[in-house]
């Protein structure tokens, strides 16, 4: 697994969608094996819809609190198109409670034409 042998990484590029990981898997691998990442950028495939349920959110943000070191959360969501996270109004609710409790510093859906996140 490659955040064994990164153990100082702060940052992560994750590929969702297809062949790749699901944003459910991501967030329980980065939450349960990576103590030193506080940016999370997701890169979504063509076409690919966001399908994070609303517990699922709720249940990394509880497990992002409880880990160690504490460490406030830059998500960033680059899309190809409009599907994603905030086409649903329970997980954007959720991402508004954890931004107000300062566990998410930063949340940005960006596309890939943003040259910094591509």
């Amino acid at each position: 697994m490659i955040f064994g042998s990164c153990k100082s990484l702060e940052s992560i590029k994750i590929w969702c969608g297809g062949d790749y990981l699901n944003e459910k898997e991501a967030l329980e691998l980065v939450v349960k094996y990576s103590q030193n990442i506080h940016e999370l950028i997701f890169n979504h495939l063509f076409d690919v819809r966001i399908k994070l349920l609303p517990e699922e959110l709720e249940s990394f943000f509880i497990s992002w609190i409880n880990r160690k070191p504490q460490k406030s959360i830059s998500l960033v969501i680059v899309n190809f198109d409009s599907h994603s996270l905030d086409e649903n109004h329970e997980n954007m609710e959720i991402i508004k409670k954890y931004i107000k409790l300062g566990v998410i510093k930063r949340f940005k859906i960006t596309t890939f034409d943003d040259v910094e996140y591509t």
